[in-house]
């Protein structure tokens, strides 16, 4: 009869609502995983205080996860990693590293008001008895006279109650002081801004060091571990 076609239809429209909805259910459980998976990762709570070896590509790529909607809206992600050696660190705070570099130049773009969208550039790759990670962006650059100072506590560029000027400074002390690694800050104003971090494959018992020097129109500031004093030119 009509009637029992037409209950029939009706329990096939919610059959296929049913398997739609366990399949959207399906899908947003896995995606909930890998998030959680990832924070993980990023703050790997699990070993939080000890050293261990640990790819930085994962942490990076875990990083980017957490930063995912701090950073889309202004920015494209260009990565480019090579295979390396794992590093002897804590991974939670090599990670918050990558964050804080990556927030800075996300940051720095958005400060342009542009109307296209920034890139910031991540390579990795091995030299000598160190992991290298390269965090390069296209926003405005930092003059000579402030990039020597981008390491220092509550040193910032950004307006008044924009930000706290610490990120940099705790990931100099965590780079230098706690991975006995390096840090250095690379700008030309007008076209962008370079972090180079550089984390022994081997942990090291040294002391540090802070450096700046001034290559043509490139300035650099270095962090690294070798005595207790600081240097600062032009």
């Amino acid at each position: 009869t009509i009637r029992q076609s037409w209950d029939t239809m009706k329990i096939d429209f919610v059959l296929e609502d049913i398997q739609e909805l366990f399949d959207d259910s399906k899908e947003g459980l896995e995606r909930v995983t890998t998030i959680v998976q990832n924070l993980r990762d990023f703050s790997r709570i699990d070993q939080a205080q000890d050293f261990a070896e640990y790819n930085i590509n994962d942490g990076i790529e875990a990083t980017l996860v957490v930063a995912k909607n701090e950073i889309k809206y202004d920015t494209n992600i260009e990565m480019e990693f090579s295979e390396v050696p794992p590093v002897f660190c804590n991974s939670g705070q090599v990670n918050q590293v990558f964050l804080n570099v990556l927030m800075n130049a996300a940051q720095a773009i958005k400060s342009q008001g542009r109307d296209d969208k920034g890139t910031i550039t991540i390579k990795t790759y091995a030299m000598d008895n160190d992991v290298v990670c390269e965090i390069s962006d296209d926003g405005p650059g930092i003059a000579a006279d402030k990039l020597s100072k981008v390491f220092d506590p509550f040193f910032t560029t950004k307006p008044v109650g924009k930000g706290t000027g610490l990120g940099l400074s705790v990931s100099y002390d965590i780079v230098v002081n706690k991975h006995k690694g390096q840090l250095l800050a690379e700008s030309t104003v007008g076209k962008g801004a370079k972090f180079i971090i550089k984390l022994p494959i081997e942990r090291k018992e040294q002391n540090d060091e802070k450096a700046t020097e001034t290559n043509g129109n490139v300035s650099t500031v270095a962090a690294s571990q070798r005595s207790g004093l600081r240097t600062e030119e032009g």
